[in-house]
């Protein structure tokens, strides 16, 4: 998507904010809209005034959808003309009069549809079945936790960490571990440590990895190490088997060993017959065929190697039963062949009666 060109009907040095819209149309508004539009009229006033939507979302930590949705609002108040080149927006216009009549009336109509909506999205948000669904956060409550001295201290570890202040939706990411996951500064501590090691510095995988760790029953740092330190195992054990070398497991690959390990709750030593297993079938580090294998496994409650040698042992039985029932359909067909010949014979030295 290419850059914005951000037309102004008339030149300033500074950044004028008409009374108008503040006494009219601030107010009703979405906080979020106000600070985009604010901030994009700032942009008129420097010399090369263009901008793309991307970098805007990237800026207010949004999606380019609900950058989009809040120009459409400001157009729809009449405050601004959007431009579009097919359906791609080209040009904001900033209007440089205010329609006090149907442009007001149009905030008024549009800030109650947003905050029927928001509502319906707060109540949604915070009666929920799910335990895992993040709720909506009060202003107050958030400002609660950012005086609260143990959650300070989580924020400053991952902002340390990620190198980086947190936006409005991270913050909320990292209040939902803390505060519905139940995680404290120290447990916080060592999943930004965990993440970050693995190159992710997002709070997105974070708070995947925190809810992963939650539905495990892990509550301490204690834990979370014992249960890290033994996939590092697993995928080494894996890595071996697999004769993989000079490289480690990449993304797609740790998930798979992933899903063995915390979705179908295998030991390493059956996850690591199920490699070997599949070098023999196949010759190759195939990770799917592994995964294939334990998900038999899974599915068939195997929980050791003594349950892997009794379905190994049914699985010959039937493969024996398989070849007899096999040999049987080809001695009938046999037999119906030879009854067929003598049949034949007997009507041709009969003349073509059978007594």
């Amino acid at each position: 998507m290419g850059n914005l060109k951000i037309i102004m009907n008339h030149q300033m040095n500074t950044t004028v904010v008409s009374n108008q819209f503040i006494d009219q149309y601030m107010l009703q508004a979405n906080g979020e809209y106000v600070k985009i539009y604010l901030f994009v009229l700032r942009c008129v006033n420097h010399t090369d005034s263009s901008l793309s939507i991307k970098e805007l979302a990237m800026r207010f930590d949004h999606t380019v959808s609900y950058i989009l949705t809040a120009l459409e609002y400001w157009e729809k108040v009449g405050l601004i003309r959007l431009r579009y080149d097919g359906k791609e927006l080209q040009s904001i216009e900033f209007l440089d009069h205010f329609d006090t009549s149907d442009a007001q009336t149009a905030a008024s109509e549009t800030a109650a549809t947003i905050a029927d909506t928001s509502a319906a999205s707060d109540v949604s948000g915070q009666i929920t079945d799910d335990p895992y669904e993040r709720r909506s956060y009060s202003a107050d409550e958030k400002d609660r936790f950012l005086h609260d001295k143990d959650f300070e201290k989580a924020s400053f570890v991952t902002q340390t960490y990620f190198k980086r202040l947190l936006g409005p939706s991270q913050l909320e990411s990292l209040i939902f571990i803390y505060d519905q996951l139940g995680f404290d500064s120290e447990m916080i501590d060592y999943l930004i440590e965990y993440c970050t090691a693995r190159g992710k510095r997002s709070m997105r995988y974070a708070e995947a990895v925190a809810i992963e760790w939650k539905k495990k029953g892990i509550s301490t740092v204690a834990e979370a190490k014992s249960m890290t330190s033994l996939n590092s195992c697993v995928y080494y054990g894996v890595i071996k088997t697999f004769g993989i070398s000079n490289r480690s497991l990449v993304e797609e690959e740790r998930a798979f060993v992933d899903k063995w390990i915390s979705s179908y709750r295998l030991s390493e030593e059956l996850i690591l017959e199920a490699c070997r297993r599949t070098i023999r079938a196949t010759g190759k580090p195939e990770f799917a065929y592994a995964d294939s294998i334990l998900k038999n496994w899974h599915s068939g409650g195997v929980q050791s190697m003594k349950d892997v040698a009794l379905l190994d042992e049914k699985h010959q039985q039937r493969m024996s039963e398989t070849g007899k029932n096999a040999k049987r359909r080809t001695s009938l067909r046999s037999s119906r062949n030879y009854d067929m010949e003598e049949l034949e014979k007997q009507l041709i030295s009969s003349g073509g009666s059978i007594s």
